[in-house]
């Protein structure tokens, strides 16, 4: 007796499901680094723009409106800020490893983080600040970024699937 037939083996389209997984996974970088920036940036008093200015690359890397206003009486501090503040995207795929960086050399931010100026001041400190840290704005980042990150799911491997038909007999 001879049988015939058709039969239908999945496969999954790797090439496919990478593309799929590296896309899912930028968007949700994306993602939790703008969050990051909505709990760390926007919180931290401005009066040069220095200290705001540091997180800039970060935001220009996600394209995040960052506002940067200088008090009236202050320089334009901006760039300073620039100089000593740093952030972007790491990406290795291969590894699966995506993340994001900040940092920072800004000393009076640095300083602010964990103290208030106005009970022990900064060394350069020359007037009382009017919102004193200390801003703790790492932790609100990080548990920011953790919100995200709790909800990221990988893309389903069966929409990478393709069958190959194998025809028997």
């Amino acid at each position: 007796m001879k049988f015939t037939g058709t039969l239908v083996a999945p496969r999954i389209d790797f090439q496919r499901f990478r593309k799929a997984l590296h896309d899912e996974l930028m968007e949700q970088l994306s993602l939790a680094a703008f969050e990051w920036l909505n709990a760390t940036a926007d919180k931290i008093p401005q009066w040069s723009g220095a200290s705001a200015a540091t997180f800039l690359h970060l935001a220009r890397r996600i394209g995040y409106t960052l506002n940067i206003q200088q008090a009236g009486v202050a320089p334009d501090r901006v760039s300073l800020g620039l100089r000593h503040g740093d952030g972007d995207f790491k990406i290795n795929s291969d590894q699966g490893r995506y993340f994001f960086t900040y940092s920072t050399t800004l000393a009076h931010l640095i300083y602010n983080e964990f103290n208030n100026a106005n009970i022990s001041p900064d060394p350069t400190l020359f007037s009382r600040l009017l919102r004193p840290g200390p801003y703790h704005f790492q932790e609100k980042g990080r548990l920011a970024f953790l919100r995200v990150a709790a909800g990221v799911r990988l893309p389903n491997p069966f929409n990478s699937l393709k069958s190959k038909k194998i025809k028997v007999g």
